[in-house]
């Protein structure tokens, strides 16, 4: 990676010089809010930690990421910090001879399966109290996403108008999609009759309000969700968070037969490779996917393995080489 050299003028700027200018660019490029607090908090973590890394950028990035093992917390930082680094040499606010991440690549994820059958789904769905407005309207929440696998912060901006009853689908806003990028989701009759009851028993001023709104009219936070989420599994058993069932679903998709496009786009991933990390079929699921394709079966005859342990066909009586 090249490098430019750094003006002059802006020789003496510090941290808090810099952050702001480089906020302003990310938000100026269309990031989300979310996307925007992430990279708020990630450099004022970093420059927290070490006020000097403008000076010496390349040693104290590695330090900074040396305390991260997990691959995941890693990468997080590593890209965020890459797009910092990036930004900074090419508007000349770059003091180091060498990019602090050359040489350095992200780690390969760890599995992050959540295996949750559809009997634990099942039980996860009977907790909540249907009786109060909360309660339905969290299970209404717990069904649209086991159905359309979205991201919970995206879920919870939806607003009345995004969700279409006739069509049997809601609509991701570009604003509040991850990626900037909307899409249409399908819906089951049973999370359409759900999301319906939910908004029909509402009162009308609350019509401008998002659909899972929280019982004084205000956003639900996805910390609160998540929380609300766990302590539902607690009560069957299970260990999961909000976004613990965003990879449930995306597993159970594909063990219903959804392939992995599809799976794609309802994650809302802009590439399949975003997708593998979400979809990590167990030993099982790829057994039972060799068994149902059957390659080798449908190639020589299923017949062979009749053949085989009768002593005929393949296998059946066939004479060793000479010297075994």
């Amino acid at each position: 990676m090249s490098t430019v050299p750094i003006l002059k003028e802006y020789s003496s700027l510090k941290p808090g010089d810099v952050i702001p200018l480089f906020l302003t660019f990310k938000s100026v490029s269309g990031v989300s809010p979310r996307t925007q607090r992430d990279y708020e908090y990630t450099l004022r973590l970093f420059f927290g930690r070490f006020p000097d890394a403008l000076d010496h950028p390349r040693e104290r990035t590695f330090e900074f990421l040396a305390r991260y093992q997990n691959p995941s917390s890693f990468n997080v930082f590593f890209s965020y910090l890459k797009n910092f680094w990036d930004w900074t040499m090419r508007e000349g606010y770059f003091r180091g001879d060498r990019h602090p991440l050359d040489g350095l690549k992200k780690r390969k994820p760890r599995g992050r399966i959540v295996q949750l059958e559809e009997g634990e789904i099942r039980s996860l769905l009977e907790q909540p109290d249907k009786s109060t407005y909360a309660g339905f309207r969290d299970y209404a929440l717990l069904c649209l996403q086991i159905d359309t696998a979205a991201r919970p912060g995206e879920l919870l901006q939806l607003l009345p108008e995004d969700f279409h009853p006739r069509k049997a689908e809601i609509a991701i806003r570009a604003e509040v999609s991850k990626t900037r990028t909307p899409r249409v989701l399908p819906l089951a009759s049973p999370t359409v009759e759900a999301m319906g009851k939910l908004l029909s028993s509402r009162p009308e001023a609350w019509a401008n309000f998002p659909v899972f709104a929280s019982e004084t009219a205000g956003a639900l936070q996805e910390t609160s969700w998540s929380r609300r989420v766990k302590r539902y599994g607690e009560k069957c058993g299970l260990r999961i968070t909000a976004y613990s069932l965003r990879h449930a679903a995306a597993l159970l998709l594909i063990r219903r037969g959804a392939d992995a496009f599809c799976v794609q786009r309802l994650l809302g991933h802009a590439s399949m490779q975003m997708t593998r990390h979400y979809i990590n079929l167990t030993a099982e699921d790829t057994r039972k996917g060799h068994e149902k394709a059957g390659v080798i079966l449908s190639i020589l005859g299923r017949d062979c393995l009749k053949g085989g342990r009768e002593g005929e066909g393949i296998g059946g009586g066939l004479p060793l080489a000479e010297g075994g």
